[in-house]
């Protein structure tokens, strides 16, 4: 399945642990990860779906985010890559990998694993969209 058919108006959940909360209840910018940020694609996926996820716990919480603000100013582009247990057993099929995007390439791309942005303001301005945009599904237990 092709970048190009995530729809930008879908969404993808994210989890969280309490200690990613500031004293204000909103997501720390610092644990907002990119890039190569890993989430589920609510295409095949529900958002309680990330406690079943590997190393996943009961006690985490869930944010979600669009795939039109995971594209924000082409910065990055989502790209579907489910998770194997082997060859043949799916482990989370609705997994999707954030990357970095090259220059002049359009959403039909899929980038690669681990580009780096070379650009520490464009990381900054990033993770502050994904911070400002992001809307909570459901707290983390302490």
């Amino acid at each position: 399945m092709s970048s190009a058919s995530i729809r930008s108006w879908e969404c993808l959940y994210r989890s969280f642990k309490s200690s990613d909360l500031d004293e204000n209840k909103k997501i720390k910018l610092e644990t907002i990860k990119f890039p190569d940020i890993s989430c589920n694609w609510s295409r095949f996926s529900y958002p309680w779906d990330i406690w079943y996820r590997r190393n996943g716990s009961l006690k985490d919480g869930c944010y979600s985010f669009s795939i039109k603000t995971a594209r924000f100013k082409k910065i990055a582009n989502p790209v579907h890559d489910p998770l194997k247990k082997t060859d043949d057993q799916i482990e989370n099929y609705s997994h999707i990998e954030i990357r970095v995007m090259e220059e002049g390439k359009d959403f039909d791309f899929e980038p690669p694993k681990n580009k780096k942005l070379n650009s520490d303001k464009k990381k900054l301005e990033y993770r502050q969209n994904i911070q400002k945009r992001l809307r909570i599904k459901f707290n983390a237990l302490h």
